[in-house]
C-alpha cells in the first residue's frame, strides 16, 4: 500500500489549480470529468511529492458538495495504491474501517477500481487498484 495522492475539495478547480501553480506545482492531467463519482478532477504534482487531486462537484448530488458546504475548500482524503483491492479492503475492514463506496471503475485512473473507506480516527481514505489485472 503506497501513498498515491491527497484529495482537495474545491468549488473552482481552475482557480485552485492556478494557486497551486504559484506554489510550484505542475499540472499532471487535463480536467477529467467522472460521471460515476459526479466530479471533475485535476492532478498536480511538485517534484517527487505525492500528487494533489483537485476535486470539484459536477452537481448538488455529488458527495463533494456536502464536504464543501461543511468545510469550504479543504484536504479531505488520502489515496493509497494497492496491488489487490479485495485483500486491502478485507484487511482495512478488519481494522475498523467502514466501506463508504464499494469498488467502482474510475475515469481518472483509466477505469482502474477505486473504493472509499472511513475510520473514526483517520477519516476518509481512497484506495486505487495498481493495475487492471
Amino acid at each position: 500500500m503506497e501513498l498515491h495522492h491527497y484529495g482537495f475539495a474545491t468549488s473552482d478547480i481552475l482557480a485552485s489549480a492556478n494557486i497551486y501553480e504559484t506554489l510550484g506545482y505542475i499540472r499532471k492531467s487535463e480536467v477529467i470529468t467522472d460521471t460515476i463519482q459526479q466530479v471533475r478532477l485535476l492532478f498536480l504534482q511538485k517534484d517527487e511529492e505525492p500528487m494533489i487531486e483537485l476535486v470539484e462537484p459536477l452537481q448538488e448530488k455529488s458527495p463533494v458538495t456536502k464536504i464543501l458546504q461543511k468545510n469550504g475548500p479543504t484536504l479531505y482524503h488520502s489515496c493509497f495504491e494497492v496491488p489487490d483491492m479485495n485483500a486491502a479492503i478485507s484487511k482495512l475492514k478488519g481494522n475498523q474501517f467502514i466501506v463508504i463506496v464499494k469498488p467502482v471503475p474510475a475515469t481518472a485512473f483509466n477505469n482502474r477500481l477505486i473504493s472509499f473507506l472511513y475510520h473514526k480516527h483517520l477519516g476518509l481514505i481512497e484506495l486505487v487498484q495498481k493495475n487492471n489485472t
